[in-house]
């Protein structure tokens, strides 16, 4: 899922892309390394934020032009994505959370000794029963997943029944910076971070990935197809974009 194009920034270099297939972009205040990666099997541009790069996919024959296009509208969403990313690096280093979202309510986190593991829901709280050498957050992640895939799964064919449209394949995703992706051949995957979010907000990917079926674009098109399976759009966009930077950090 990507955002819509901005303003545009002030790039480091000229051209925006030198020629070589690795350089230096200006992502704010901060030069962060590119590598240009083409393959022939590729058919659309993508990008993909690393803690140490930016990578940027292009089909072999896409010409430069094009390219620097699609990155220098794709600014925006690459700098939330860097900066969240780093946020997230930071926060590996810090004490660990004593509260979880699910379905956008927040759990407390009531860890206790145990000789075997076992997760249990308790009104607002989450209880981790673990052993003393455990890892915590594997098991919570592992909790968060089983239900994703479950919950995910449900939304996305709740919608798709009103867009009489169905993916032909579904599975979720562990990206770092993006909620949902859908491909040509219409396959869709939801991040199951997604799982922490409210319902509202999961139905705004579910809509988005699959407004890609009718529209692998965000064209006016795309957007109206978008809106027409979820009115408030643009809202839920800009509440799941406040939401980001801590439902990342799981």
């Amino acid at each position: 899922m990507r955002s819509r194009p901005g303003s545009k920034p002030k790039w480091r270099g000229c051209p925006l892309l030198p020629h070589a297939n690795s350089g230096v972009l200006q992502l704010g205040d901060t030069a962060v390394p590119y590598q240009l990666r083409r393959s022939r099997r590729r058919r659309t541009l993508g990008l993909t934020v690393t803690a140490s790069e930016v990578r940027i996919h292009a089909p072999s024959w896409t010409p430069r032009s094009e390219i620097e296009n699609y990155v220098l509208q794709q600014h925006d969403w690459l700098h939330r994505a860097w900066v969240r990313m780093h946020a997230q690096v930071r926060k590996a280093t810090t004490e660990p959370a004593n509260e979880l979202h699910y379905m956008g309510r927040r759990l407390r986190l009531d860890i206790r000794s145990s000789l075997f593991h076992e997760i249990r829901r308790h009104g607002h709280s989450l209880r981790i029963y673990a052993p003393l050498d455990a890892d915590v957050n594997e098991l919570i992640r592992a909790w968060l997943l089983v239900r994703a895939e479950r919950l995910l799964a449900w939304r996305l064919a709740r919608i798709a029944r009103r867009l009489g449209r169905a993916p032909s394949r579904f599975a979720l995703s562990n990206a770092q910076t993006q909620w949902g992706s859908c491909t040509r051949r219409g396959h869709i995957r939801l991040n199951w971070r997604l799982v922490q979010a409210p319902l509202a907000l999961i139905d705004y990917v579910a809509a988005h990935e699959l407004a890609h079926l009718v529209h692998l674009d965000h064209s006016p098109r795309f957007w109206a197809v978008v809106s027409g399976l979820c009115p408030d759009a643009l809202a839920r966009r800009t509440a799941l974009r406040k939401m980001s930077d801590s439902l990342f950090q799981v």
